[in-house]
């Protein structure tokens, strides 16, 4: 038996990808997996660094695609800031929902004609509370038919007001302009915002930046290691579905900025062993004594809920989001995509702002199809249903993880 165990793992070694190795523990398999950079993070020091000297930092093929869109629409606008010109310079941030918002104020404050365009589903996502903050200090923002039409000019304003209900990016993208504006104060109205770790991320990377704003700190978590916890969140998962193998996945830190690191608590009471070894971190899936049943506030962290709706399916396990209600307005609308498309494997039970997941799991012959909606985070979460899964699109993994197929 172990002579046939080893053979089937030497044919597995000879497929695999060379970003993937493993080391024989028995009849257990590591798996050491390296992570993407957080784009996040990424998109807002790129953003940053242009706004504090016209320096666009260098990207490779292993940036997610969305940070590749930022960097070449800001080489865009800089290209028609140094060679001024009568013609609307287009700026085409395609379906990057960042790039949307940030650059929307950038544009404004910098003299020069703009068209901001992207995809129609791009177009229809959150924007408008901010351009009412800038049209309040004169901005010259117009909604065209594809997108604003913004005649850029300087802009002053010491303090600002703004409803960021709908998005914390609309906050983060004022921030990220202080400088150019003379920001001090920023209002939230109201002061509790969704995904306040990503406003918290923006101050981290901003500190220099004399902005404040009222009932939001920059918490003593360092940005550490940069490596992705919503890439990492997917093997988390692969992991407790997979508990013959071990992973280890870098670069991360234990205590991170980003909101999804979360997860490392989540998965620890799903029985998880978790342990940190220098930048990397190791994680092996214990026994499930039960039916793990779980209620998560995800107001801060919604793009943990496709992979972990997901998961509740496959384990199973009785799971339920609260605070889901911005999840229409991401890439797609994930939260009616998860609630139609997990139903042959779970319960589902959809209120106006929380979703249940109460999964029954899936036979292990079953090819399920899914329509991923071309978004990156419902991709994510259908590829756990392995490899007998039909998807309709992976290209869309580039958005945040180019890598992730070719590690599977």
């Amino acid at each position: 038996m172990f002579f046939k165990r080893l053979q089937k793992y030497i044919k597995y070694a000879t497929l695999s990808s060379k970003k993937v190795t493993f080391a024989f523990k028995f009849n257990s398999v590591l798996y050491k997996i390296q992570l993407p950079d957080n784009k996040s993070i990424r998109i807002r020091q790129m953003i940053a660094s242009y706004v504090r000297g016209g320096e666009i930092p260098t990207v490779t093929d292993k940036d997610g695609h969305d940070v590749l869109v930022v960097h070449r629409a800001l080489r865009t606008l800089a290209h028609a800031v140094n060679h001024p010109s009568s013609e609307t310079c287009i700026v085409d941030v395609e379906d990057c929902g960042a790039a949307y918002r940030f650059l929307l104020p950038l544009l404004a404050v910098t003299p020069c004609r703009s068209l901001l365009t992207g995809t129609p589903r791009l177009l229809q996502r959150p924007v408008k509370p901010l351009v009412k903050a800038l049209h309040e200090i004169d901005a010259d923002i117009q909604l065209k038919e594809n997108g604003w039409l913004i005649n850029g000019k300087p802009l002053k304003s010491k303090v600002m007001s703004l409803d960021a209900r709908l998005s914390s990016e609309m906050a983060s993208a004022l921030v990220l302009v202080a400088p150019l504006l003379e920001l001090k104060t920023l209002r939230l109205i109201p002061p509790q915002i969704p995904s306040l770790p990503y406003l918290q991320m923006t101050l981290a990377c901003t500190q220099d930046y004399p902005v404040e704003i009222p009932g939001v700190t920059i918490p003593d978590t360092p940005i550490g290691a940069i490596g992705d916890w919503s890439a990492a969140l997917f093997w988390f998962a692969h992991a407790r579905l997979h508990p013959e193998n071990d992973y280890s996945l870098s670069p991360l830190s234990e205590k991170s900025i980003q909101g999804d690191s979360i997860i490392y608590q989540w998965f620890k009471e799903l029985n998880m062993s978790i342990s940190m070894d220098d930048l990397s971190l190791n994680i092996h899936a214990e026994p499930l004594s039960e039916k793990p049943k779980r209620v998560l506030d995800v107001q801060h962290c919604l793009d943990t809920v496709p992979v972990m709706a997901a998961l509740a399916a496959l384990l199973p396990a009785d799971i339920t989001f609260q605070n889901v209600r911005n999840l229409q307005y991401k890439e797609s609308d994930r939260l009616h995509a998860l609630a139609e498309q997990l139903s042959p494997y779970a319960e589902i039970t959809l209120s106006d702002n929380s979703l249940r997941v109460n999964g029954n799991g899936t036979p292990k012959e079953a090819s399920p199809h899914f329509d991923t909606h071309h978004d990156h985070r419902l991709t994510m979460a259908f590829l756990l249903f392995g490899p007998s899964a039909v998807l309709n699109d992976t290209e869309c993994l580039r958005k945040s993880y180019p890598g992730l197929v070719e590690s599977l």
